[in-house]
């Protein structure tokens, strides 16, 4: 794999706090010419599905050769190891806490290794800050064309994510809120394929709290400005959203609560 010189951010540090411009300092001192974009460092904290979901949706629209970065890690110290995955276009580093598991939904590794090697690995390693001592460093060295084999040993399994699953009862598919982005629109579990595979040629009714949509709509302005409506958002997953509005306070809702989609 040529390296395209880019490294991605995606954090739940927040920009408050230097957390995440100290990594930035690593990665250029591992890498003077490297590139480093900010996906976000706004995942809400300690939560690994935001995360895995926010990192399945963007990798996919860079270059071949870009590192992805990817650090929310309430077990950070512990038991759980420092990771690097290699697929036939990208290379993925962080922590072995499922946070890659929608990503390995999309591509299969080629390689996973454990990142225990100099020079991917800062001299002093602190129990709260891997972002800095293990994982900046190695995206680092690996952006630069470092050989991947050279990061650590061989690691045979990742673990999995405690992911929200859709159910089936009856004529009724049940799904969730997993995500609320910035505009207050409430994401869902329930993906296109899975709707499609659910009603086939048959109509749909989808209801979330007091509310029955009819229909899916194209784009949001096929409603009136504040109301609220049913669409397929740009992740290919289910929105319950408001035209000019903020279905999160709308609703006053929170991740977790369900959404049903009910054959007619």
């Amino acid at each position: 794999m040529i390296m395209s010189g880019l490294v991605t951010l995606t954090t739940d540090f927040g920009t408050r706090d230097p957390y995440a411009g100290i990594m930035k300092g690593v990665l250029y001192s591992s890498n003077p010419n490297v590139t480093v974009i900010d996906i976000t460092h706004d995942i809400a904290p300690h939560d690994i599905i935001d995360a895995a979901f926010t990192l399945a949706r963007v990798f996919e629209y860079f270059p071949a050769g870009t590192v992805h970065v990817a650090v929310v890690d309430p077990e950070v110290g512990g038991q759980r190891k420092n990771v690097a995955l290699k697929t036939d276009r990208s290379i993925f580093i962080g922590p072995d806490n499922g946070i890659f598991a929608m990503v390995l939904e999309k591509t299969k590794p080629n390689e996973i290794r454990e990142i225990t090697n100099p020079p991917f690995i800062l001299d002093k390693i602190s129990s709260t800050f891997h972002g800095r001592d293990v994982y900046a460093p190695c995206a680092g060295h690996l952006s630069s064309g470092k050989n991947f084999g050279d990061v650590g040993p061989v690691v045979e399994r990742l673990k999995k994510l405690d992911f929200p699953e859709i159910t089936y009862k009856g004529n009724v598919l049940i799904g969730e809120v997993i995500a609320i982005d910035s505009f207050g629109n409430l994401i869902t579990n329930i993906s296109r394929h899975s709707f499609k595979s659910f009603i086939g040629r048959q109509n749909a009714e989808i209801f979330f709290g007091p509310e029955r949509f009819q229909k899916i709509m194209d784009h949001y302005s096929e409603v009136p400005k504040g109301s609220p409506l049913a669409l397929f958002g740009s992740s290919g997953h289910l929105e319950i959203s408001m035209n000019e509005g903020n279905a999160a306070s709308y609703f006053m809702t929170a991740k977790g609560c369900k959404v049903s989609v009910r054959k007619s």
